[in-house]
């Protein structure tokens, strides 16, 4: 493709573990593609440093073609102000991250910041699952549990940003302790972390039949569960369908509150385990809900293979958004 002749966004995924990014058509073609290593530890001005680093080619080949930077990070995000709050898997407390790195990159081009559940979210309704839907959840299941609420086809932020933290409802406030410092919150049972968990506990308990035995040891991960429960394995399965429950109940406090037509399943292990957890959420859904509510209800994995691209989309929806309130 020419860069020249159509229109294009980048799009950056912050990451506690990877930088990427995305040179995204407006038609949703990956043009061109890049990563990095996040490495935290260094603090926030390096992990930006390394962000221009990635862009700068981009925006110096593409000119006028590129409409605008998209960037999703973990953390509470001011979209409007551009700042990102208490990323904790990162380290940083606050960043002014749209005026650092418009300080550190050359041209006109705007920068949009999101919390990255919600580029998430956008990407499905620009370019993914969700094309059509102007009501619809996303939920990304991995290292942890996040949510992005697509109402009325507008993306709820909430008062202070914070709209849609599924991870983070408690669901047994004597359960595990969970980082955010409240107890049996969403995602001590639904992420990777939560998974591998659960079925250390049903091990000790040694109520089911596994060949996971020999592997429950420090490194055992939330893939090789999933792995085991493709084969049949007893305890593995017990685990997802455990994890599969909590996550309907947290479907069913969205359907109760939202009535969404859709709900999107991404995140590594929400795609990876999405035919384990599903029938389980759906059948808790529909114990919890009313049957109008959850009768003609789609839950989806997700169509945008890139967090990259999900967070290019953020340029072309804020672009509508501007175009809406000029009108």
């Amino acid at each position: 493709m020419d860069a020249a002749s159509t229109e294009l966004a980048i799009g950056v995924d912050v990451g506690a573990t990877k930088i990427a990014a995305a040179l995204v058509a407006r038609d949703g073609e990956l043009v061109d593609s890049d990563q990095l290593l996040t490495r935290p530890e260094r603090g926030s001005a390096a992990v930006l440093d390394d962000v221009a680093r990635l862009v700068g080619p981009w925006l110096d080949r593409g000119g006028g073609a590129i409409r605008g930077i998209g960037v999703g990070t973990p953390g509470q995000v001011n979209s409007a102000a551009g700042t990102v709050h208490n990323a904790v898997n990162l380290g940083w407390d606050e960043v002014p991250l749209v005026a650092e790195l418009q300080d550190r990159l050359t041209g006109e081009a705007p920068v949009w910041v999101q919390k990255d559940a919600n580029a998430s979210a956008l990407g499905e309704l620009v370019f993914g699952a969700a094309r059509g839907y102007d009501d619809f959840v996303y939920v990304g299941v991995g290292s942890g549990l996040g949510g992005g609420v697509v109402a009325g086809g507008r993306l709820l932020t909430g008062d202070d940003w914070n709209a849609a933290e599924l991870g983070h409802l408690s669901l047994d406030p004597a359960g595990r302790l969970c980082p955010c410092g409240n107890r049996g919150c969403a995602e001590t049972v639904v992420s990777g972390p939560g998974l591998v968990a659960l079925a250390r506990r049903y091990a000790v308990q040694g109520r089911y039949r596994s060949a996971l035995g020999p592997e429950l040891s420090d490194d055992l991960t939330a893939e090789q569960i999933v792995e085991h429960a493709a084969a049949g394995d007893e305890l593995a399965l017990a685990a997802l369908a455990e994890a599969g429950k909590w996550l309907g109940i947290v479907l069913a406090a969205c359907v109760a509150i939202l009535n969404p037509a859709l709900f999107v399943v991404g995140g590594g292990l929400g795609l990876a385990a999405f035919d384990f957890l599903v029938p389980h959420a759906r059948a808790e859904l529909a114990r919890r809900t009313l049957a109008g509510s959850h009768q003609d209800l789609e839950i989806v994995p997700s169509q945008v293979a890139s967090s990259a691209v999900g967070a290019a989309s953020l340029v072309w929806y804020f672009d509508r958004e501007r175009g809406a309130e000029n009108n």
